[in-house]
């Protein structure tokens, strides 16, 4: 198809989070035609379609034969059931994390994907958040990395656990700075207003010795979205809401660990750590992002790979690798409740 051709796009679920989805994928996203949404709630759904003049449609059965690429933002429950009848069509899809409910069924839509030869990606949109960027081009290879993602109680995200609700986001980041999947897991957790575990705490070991700490909480009083990151000769603060970030490295010259008790008695006494900063013992790179849209760079992405044109987006294998992890933790957690 020629570049100027825009793919026809549909979006399956337009909730929370979806009509963010149609939205952009009907005025921001380059190389997509918005032609239908999908979703039964015609009380949630008619103005979107409305106002984005495309029909709104109750099932996935009622899309145009033409339709290439969709974007699945319904329950976690129904990722499955719709990918897998969209990628039998011969569409190409992004589906929201968590991949699907189970790992069972997010391996069988990524075996669906490949058998027809089609472009399946997930939406861990924090891959796309411009402070990961930024850190990537330090190349600080990690030690130990400790995040935390915690947020106020939500009814909508009842029907999952807080492992693939919150946590698995930086399951997704933590395995991508890691450079693989840990060799050891150990977790806790528990289940406080629902039956699903909605605060938990793991600890992942990577083979080439980094050590991560991952921490979610649906039942906390504020949110809060950071990650902190130690290397060798680098340490790293990101903060995923503000999209702030601070890299602090040694100044030229000093060697990290060199300063002895004699040296404290010669130096000026400093209140805080970043204090040597301002002494010229250490670097301090702060980094204050621009007002980039994750969500649009995603959704570009998912339609520049459907092209051929790029390789950017979080592929199935990704997605996979982020649901054993996860897989992993609750069973960890149910086996210790048991």
């Amino acid at each position: 198809m020629p570049d100027d051709v825009p793919l026809k796009a549909a979006v399956v679920g337009v909730g929370h989070l979806g009509r963010h989805h149609a939205r952009l994928m009907g005025t921001e996203v380059p190389g997509a035609r918005l032609v239908a949404i999908v979703d039964p709630n015609a009380a949630l759904a008619d103005e979107i379609a409305a106002g984005l003049g495309v029909p709104r449609l109750d099932s996935i059965d009622e899309l145009p034969a033409d339709v290439q690429v969709a974007s699945v933002a319904a329950p976690t429950t129904l990722h499955h059931r719709l990918s897998c009848d969209l990628l039998e069509r011969g569409i190409h899809v992004l589906v929201e994390k968590p991949m699907a409910a189970t790992l069972q069924e997010a391996e069988a839509m990524a075996a669906l994907a490949a058998k027809n030869g089609l472009v399946l990606q997930v939406g861990h949109i924090e891959r796309f958040n411009p402070v990961l960027a930024a850190l990537r081009e330090q190349h600080i290879e990690p030690r130990f990395i400790e995040a935390h993602r915690l947020a106020p109680f939500n009814y909508r995200t009842l029907d999952v656990s807080v492992i693939m609700d919150l946590m698995i986001h930086d399951l997704d980041i933590v395995m991508e700075l890691a450079g693989g999947e840990p060799v050891r897991i150990d977790a806790v957790g528990s289940p406080i207003l629902g039956k699903n575990v909605d605060l938990a705490n793991a600890r992942l070991t990577f083979a080439n010795g980094c050590v991560a700490n991952v921490t979610a909480s649906r039942v906390s009083f504020e949110p809060l979205r950071k990650t902190r990151l130690y290397g060798r000769d680098a340490f790293a603060s990101l903060d995923f809401a503000t999209r702030r970030a601070f890299i602090v490295t040694p100044a030229e010259g000093f060697d990290l660990g060199s300063i002895t008790i004699a040296d404290v008695e010669r130096l000026p006494l400093k209140d805080s750590f970043k204090d040597y900063v301002s002494q010229g013992i250490l670097d301090l790179r702060e980094i204050d992002m621009d007002a980039g849209n994750p969500l649009q760079i995603e959704l570009a992405t998912f339609i520049a790979a459907a092209r051929g044109l790029d390789t950017r987006g979080v592929p199935a294998s990704d997605g996979l690798r982020a649901m054993r992890a996860a897989e992993q933790i609750a069973d960890t957690i149910a086996a210790s409740q048991a």
